[in-house]
């Protein structure tokens, strides 16, 4: 991995790096994300600020601000997401056009049309973002049940006609940006390693080890199904050591009022669950404990072609890792000493947790896992990587014109 991150540097045109780069101006429009989206603004505008570009975000936020040193554009979010899809094009192309920018970065599916149109129309230099794979979208739980594939292989039909149009295919894994390779004029991975903002709160809020709490931390989104079988290693792992909590952080209203009915009475003071907070207050709040737990099981279409990014940020803020082997992750993180590897099963992951818990060297596993985060996963190795795809899409128009 530190081989990659060493030859992307390499591909960094001269342009990036000094003053034309500071001439780009680019735009990053979204309508399903809120604005300040971690993978939108903390990583990729926020490195693209960092070297010289003019980046602006337009998506949903209160109101016009400056995030992380990145201007934010409020764009409004209906509150019927049968609004928000249908109006999503028309509401794309009209940020795009008082963006001003010559280079647009679109990022949810909903806006592919937007993004040709931009194109057509208003002569913009587009690239699409595919935070995930989009044939998976009959897995989302707010699609009837009944119109799932119908609307997959719609929405599936339109990536591979807008994705053969636009200027580039940004993606956050490599397995899927071989998905649009052959589709796409140009293709590039971002990694969603740790942002730099997220770094300097971590230099900021790290606690050494004897500081900590005796905590365990899930960050991010839970399916009812995965937070059902948490709570359950949770309440066996809490009854058997009185000495430890369990923080959930970033559930949705109706998962977190799920934990909320579903905690037993006697853990509730050692069994808390967060919805979302701000991305950089996440670095906060995981120096302060232990482990950080993931669990996916590989029955899921989409953890195929997936990473869950938590694991990044759990090792930079020095916590050991109990995780399932979700195949991305393992290639990334399998010499990691800080790192253990999990089944499936109810019991195995419990006993994982436990003799990670109760080991000698978790103190050790600390200083480890911080060092590890830092020597392979560059954020900003990343935004020079998406530098040069913009690069390469101005530097031939350019020199078509």
């Amino acid at each position: 991995m530190r081989e990659l991150s060493d030859k992307s540097a390499t591909l960094i045109p001269a342009e990036c790096q000094s003053s034309p780069a500071r001439r780009v101006r680019v735009a990053h429009i979204t309508t399903g994300h809120p604005a300040d989206d971690a993978r939108i603004l903390y990583r990729e505008a926020a490195g693209l600020r960092e070297l010289g570009f003019d980046v602006t975000v337009h998506g949903p936020y209160p109101r016009s601000a400056i995030v992380a040193g990145v201007p934010v554009r409020p764009i409004h979010k209906p509150a019927s997401m049968a609004w928000r899809l249908l109006s999503a094009t028309w509401r794309g192309v009209q940020a795009a056009r008082n963006s001003g920018a010559g280079l647009v970065h679109f990022h949810d599916p909903e806006l592919l049309l937007a993004a040709v149109l931009s194109k057509m129309l208003l002569r913009k230099r587009v690239v699409f973002d595919a935070h995930e794979d989009v044939s998976l979208l009959l897995l989302k739980d707010w699609i009837p049940r009944p119109l799932r594939k119908p609307m997959a292989a719609i929405v599936s039909w339109i990536d591979r006609f807008c994705t053969r149009r636009v200027d580039g295919v940004v993606t956050p894994t490599r397995l899927l940006e071989d998905r649009y390779k052959g589709v796409a004029p140009r293709t590039r991975t971002f990694v969603n390693y740790p942002a730099s903002a997220f770094l300097r709160e971590r230099d900021q809020a790290w606690a050494p080890f004897p500081q900590r709490r005796n905590e365990i931390v899930h960050l991010g989104t839970l399916r009812l199904s995965r937070l059902q079988f948490l709570m359950d290693v949770a309440g066996q792992f809490l009854r058997r050591h009185p000495d430890w909590s369990w923080t959930f952080v970033g559930m949705h209203p109706p998962v977190l009022r799920a934990f909320e009915e579903g905690v037993p009475a006697e853990l509730r003071d050692r069994l808390r669950g967060l919805g979302k907070i701000p991305h950089i207050q996440v670095a906060e709040l995981l120096c302060r404990a232990k482990i950080g737990v993931n669990y996916h099981t590989l029955d899921s279409r989409q953890i195929q072609v997936a990473i869950p990014l938590k694991v990044f940020e759990y090792l930079a803020c020095g916590l050991a890792v109990v995780t399932t082997c979700v195949p991305l992750l393992v290639e990334l993180v399998q010499d990691c000493p800080a790192v253990v590897l999990s089944g499936e099963s109810l019991a195995e992951y419990a006993a994982t947790l436990e003799s990670l818990a109760s080991s000698e060297r978790l103190r050790e596993h600390s200083h480890t896992a911080r060092r590890f985060s830092d020597e392979r996963f560059n954020c900003q190795a990343e935004a020079r990587r998406l530098a040069a795809l913009y690069q390469d899409i101005l530097g031939r128009h350019q020199t078509r014109e």
